[in-house]
């Protein structure tokens, strides 16, 4: 196979990665720079990029039928000019792996969006104080799921937080704390770093 077939390959490839990144930037992006530490109100902007997450949802599934045609359409009887690369067997099974190993990581990161309630239902703290008290905070810039679960986590990880709670329907997240460790002001400023401003609600 000529290296022109092999690059077109891996392009399907490049481009289902692409597409599965877009499909889910909105969701998982905000949660993987709240990981690495990273915040600001500008992350919120990743919101933006929900409404075209079908667009590259067909993009990705798009990009897969073309790479899964590539690697395993029967080749086409030719020969190797001289100076050009050929692929032999190894290198074929080699394309194949990597296509699937790419099209669960693509599959994973459409469906993040849909996964994220039974995420953040796994990850709820269930600890108790009787110092405790529970504030409900309105949450704005949330999408899906995936956005409640990023809020949960910009909340778990403050020190004096007891268990957190985020729902995107609605759109708010209970949270019972240490009074004497943390307050409101700080419950919502963490969220805002995370790119989710948030009140609390009033009775």
């Amino acid at each position: 196979m000529s290296v022109s077939n092999l690059k077109d390959k891996n392009w399907g490839i490049v481009g289902v990665i692409v597409g599965a990144i877009g499909a889910s930037i909105c969701c998982i992006g905000p949660l993987a720079l709240l990981a690495l530490g990273i915040g600001g109100a500008w992350v919120g902007n990743l919101a933006a990029f929900d409404a075209y997450r079908p667009f590259f949802i067909l993009l990705t599934l798009g990009f897969l039928g073309y790479a899964f045609y590539r690697v395993y359409r029967k080749p086409e009887a030719e020969a190797c000019a001289p100076g050009e690369a050929c692929e032999h067997p190894r290198s074929s099974k080699v394309n194949r792996v990597s296509l699937w190993i790419v099209t669960v990581l693509a599959l994973g990161l459409m469906a993040f969006p849909y996964l994220a309630p039974g995420l953040a239902k796994a990850g709820q703290q269930q600890a108790q104080t009787s110092r405790a008290e529970t504030v409900i905070l309105q949450v704005q810039n949330m999408t899906c799921d995936g956005c409640a679960l990023t809020v949960q986590k910009s909340l778990e990880g403050v020190d004096g937080v007891i268990s957190a709670r985020a729902t995107f329907d609605p759109p708010r997240a209970v949270v019972q704390f240490d009074p004497a460790k943390v307050t409101p002001a700080k419950l919502t400023k963490a969220t805002g770093k995370a790119g989710y401003p948030t009140v609390v609600e009033k009775n």
